[in-house]
């Protein structure tokens, strides 16, 4: 009975981590696209490398990003000053509390998902006019005015009165805790905060653009504008965000693709395995009667045999079609000859120089967003692959020793997939991320549980006839 007990747990666990990438891997991607705002992840994002740059030879002023906007023949770019201090005192009355001043412009909210409360973002008139506006976040509306609705009281900032015209939400997500640095933040117009804070600068852009699929297009584009306003690109961190998410996207569907390629593989040995007991029944049965004979009196079986051959193929054509996607691997990532030791060198110097060059860098919030959001997702890859199909392997194999009969353990498989996609679910809840399953991916997985389990406890019921 302990042993039993001890099988079953070994199964759902490995059911529970298989499909823990699956589930919540597809909910990681789509909150940090909602954490991009309306644009989500079709953009381009231009940062600075050296961020120790007091003359601000490499920052942007407001007339370089105007220019950028004819060079590229676009008015959707959005820009971030970020201040040299390390926090920013912001007070109301006797009252001063740190955070993180943000001077941005009005179409920040569209690279940005900010969940507002009440009121608006900063408008394109108020940015215009330099208006005295800041947007805080719900803890320094707390700190504060002991309340969470501080729309139109004024706080301080740099010794000048600022109106409150939003209160913004935390993220609660485990993408925005872990992006958290415990500062709260406030936002006020660009062109103010360069007046007024000295050690402000402009280093960071947002810049819309279209998925240019696999093709650095977008990236070569906004490289070549930056040049011709008379800046080196070769001193900014330029990421085309189009790409980022296609890799992120790809990783999920990778673990589906494999799980799905060793069913299909099953079902292939499954094939083949009827071939030979055909073959042989045939075999053996003509060495004593006539073929013709062989095959009237075991018309039945060789007929239930062709048809599970038939069904089976049907499902590695299914299974492929519900797995098969184009894969992404960036091209610097592609050797002109497979066997190539000093490309591969010095594919490796090159990401120990750029580690070294950005010693200092500080990533501002939407990367921040990204690489977070990236490494859960690799995170939850490697223990859904590799403990959790250790364990499934483990815990399938023990239950065929058992010996119990299949029509009483499909069920209960059933049950325990059902039950382990219930807690993934809460547990996408409690972590603040989407429902956001893939459905074909949850059928595949369910279906490489059940063909490894049942095709290889059954046999094929010719022998028998």
């Amino acid at each position: 009975m302990k042993r039993r007990k001890a099988v079953w747990v070994l199964t759902f666990s490995g059911i529970l981590l298989m499909l823990s990438f699956i589930i919540l891997g597809g909910a990681l991607v789509e909150q940090c696209v909602r954490l991009n705002g309306a644009y989500s992840m079709q953009k381009v994002l231009v940062s600075g490398k050296n961020q120790a740059d007091p003359q601000g030879k490499n920052s942007f002023s407001i007339d370089d990003i105007k220019r950028l906007k004819k060079e590229l023949s676009t008015k959707d770019i959005s820009y971030t000053a970020r201040s040299g201090l390390v926090d920013t005192p912001v007070s109301s009355g006797s009252m001063a509390f740190p955070v993180r001043l943000i001077g941005t412009d009005y179409m920040y909210p569209m690279f940005s998902g900010l969940s507002l409360e009440e009121g608006s973002f900063i408008t394109q008139k108020q940015e215009e006019e330099g208006a005295m506006v800041a947007i805080i976040d719900e803890e320094v509306a707390w700190d504060i005015f002991r309340a969470k609705n501080a729309t139109g009281k004024t706080i301080d900032i740099f010794g000048a009165a600022f109106r409150i015209i939003e209160v913004m939400e935390k993220d609660d997500s485990i993408i925005g805790k872990l992006t958290d640095d415990g500062l709260p933040e406030v936002y006020i117009p660009a062109s103010v905060m360069l007046e007024l804070d000295t050690t402000a600068r402009i280093n960071d852009l947002q810049i819309k653009t279209a998925d240019a699929n696999t093709l650095d297009q977008n990236t070569t584009e906004i490289s070549a504008a930056i040049r011709q306003i008379g800046k080196n690109p070769s001193n900014y961190n330029i990421n085309d965000y189009n790409l980022k998410l296609a890799l992120m996207k790809q990783k999920p569907l990778l673990l589906v693709f494999i799980i799905g390629i060793a069913s299909m593989l099953i079902l292939l040995s499954h094939v083949k395995s009827l071939i030979k007991e055909i073959y042989f029944l045939i075999r053996d049965r003509c060495k004593t009667d006539y073929f013709s004979n062989v095959i009237k009196h075991n018309l039945k079986g060789i007929g239930l045999c062709i048809l599970e051959m038939a069904l089976s193929l049907t499902g590695i054509v299914l299974i492929w079609i519900g797995i098969r996607f184009t894969l992404y691997i960036p091209p610097q990532n592609i050797p002109d000859e497979l066997i190539n030791i000093s490309y591969y060198s010095d594919l490796l110097k090159a990401a120990i120089q750029g580690g070294i060059q950005n010693r200092g860098y500080l990533a501002p919030q939407v990367e921040l967003i990204v690489n977070v959001s990236d490494m859960l997702l690799n995170l939850f890859f490697y223990i859904s692959f590799i403990l959790g199909s250790l364990l499934l392997y483990a815990g399938l194999r023990e239950l065929k020793e058992l010996n119990m009969d299949s029509s009483r353990l499909t069920p209960v498989l059933g049950l325990l997939f059902i039950l382990s996609m219930v807690i993934q679910i809460a547990a996408a809840f409690l972590l603040g991320l989407p429902y956001a399953t893939d459905v074909k991916g949850v059928l595949v997985a369910w279906v490489f549980i059940y063909i490894n389990f049942i095709i290889k406890r059954k046999g094929s019921g010719v022998k028998n006839v």
